[in-house]
């Protein structure tokens, strides 16, 4: 059985959202949009946001640094996947996951976070309908 991702976020980390807002919706000319989306939302290494901006199939979601676990300039990959298998095949690839797989925010969607090792975060979700292996 072959087990898809499909890339729906990038994570942007940025120091403060009040000031990024703004210069990213000139940048992009859209506004932000109402809700998370498929962005995490609350994400357990920002200290604010996430603010999404819709870009067709993927979005872009800023998240204000927490300073101690992001910094300035950390992108994280936002896939959608059964959790659990997706976090196992990054292990099998050298890669570490250091957060999850577990609930996050009220419970029916889940999240882990890992790196491979070439140091390139991938934010694994699944909503509450999602098939686990």
């Amino acid at each position: 059985m072959t087990l898809t991702s499909t890339l729906r976020f990038i994570s942007l980390f940025v120091p403060s959202l009040a000031e990024a807002v703004p210069r990213y919706q000139a940048l992009l000319g859209v506004a932000p949009s109402d809700g998370p989306g498929d962005a995490p939302m609350p994400h357990p290494f920002a200290s604010k946001g996430p603010v999404v901006f819709r870009l067709g199939e993927v979005a872009l979601a800023l998240y204000q640094c927490d300073g101690r676990t992001t910094h300035p300039g950390d992108v994280g990959f936002g896939l959608e996947a059964p959790v659990e298998a997706a976090a196992k095949r990054l292990r099998e690839q050298g890669g570490q996951v250091f957060w999850g797989p577990q609930a996050i925010g009220d419970g029916d969607r889940r999240l882990a976070i890992g790196m491979l090792p070439d140091r390139h975060f991938f934010e694994i979700v699944a909503g509450v309908n999602a098939a686990e292996e």
